[in-house]
């Protein structure tokens, strides 16, 4: 009995690491103006992570991010955990589902793309990468100040030189909260098992 219950606590270990981790990608884009003007240069680096998208196994369903543009920190992703490819969100004037398609040769994001919260010297600014069909673009924009300057000088519509993504995606440390649920929710079940089994081999 004792086996039993070892052997069940450590398949629900092995597969709540395995299933519910969140991959991370390093990514890097560099965009800018088609007139080349230096007012409107765009270079971001840092990371994304999240878990494999529901409805895809291509997709990761991107809940965080590091690094910065042009000096400014992003402060997160809009929606995080509620947006997927099947359940697009809709703020500020944008529609995104927030995947990253990460496989080298893919398109990294689809034509609805991931909208970001970006620091700013005036407030909260918006940065939403999408694809076009023939090449990525990002808008960057003030939502609470329509038409103020941005870090970037104005707000602009973007043409993308450049969006890289690492090969290899990594393990985050640092377990989702629903890999904490499913562990717990089956080591009460192992237990509750071995504990009537025990009781009716007394009986």
């Amino acid at each position: 009995m004792k086996n039993l219950s070892r052997i069940a606590i450590l398949s629900i270990l092995a597969a709540a690491a395995t299933a519910l981790h969140a991959d991370t990608y390093s990514y890097q884009i560099i965009a800018g103006a088609a007139n080349g003007d230096p007012a409107f240069n765009f270079t971001a680096s840092g990371t994304f992570s999240g878990p494999v998208d529901p409805y895809t196994n291509a997709g990761i369903d991107v809940t965080g991010i590091t690094g910065s543009a042009n000096g400014y920190d992003f402060l997160g992703v809009v929606n995080p955990g509620t947006t997927n490819s099947q359940t697009p969100g809709n703020a500020f004037g944008f529609t995104f589902d927030n995947v990253l398609y990460p496989a080298n040769g893919a398109t990294h994001v689809d034509n609805l793309g991931i909208l970001m919260y970006l620091s700013s010297p005036i407030g909260t600014s918006l940065a939403h990468v999408y694809n076009t069909g023939s090449g990525y673009l990002v808008d960057v924009i003030d939502p609470n100040e329509p038409g103020a300057s941005t870090p970037f000088s104005v707000v602009a519509t973007l043409g993308v030189r450049n969006f890289a993504l690492s090969a290899v995606p990594v393990a985050s440390s640092v377990p989702e909260p629903s890999t904490f649920l499913l562990l717990g929710s089956g080591l009460v079940g192992t237990f509750g098992m071995a504990r009537r089994r025990r009781t009716q081999g007394k009986a």
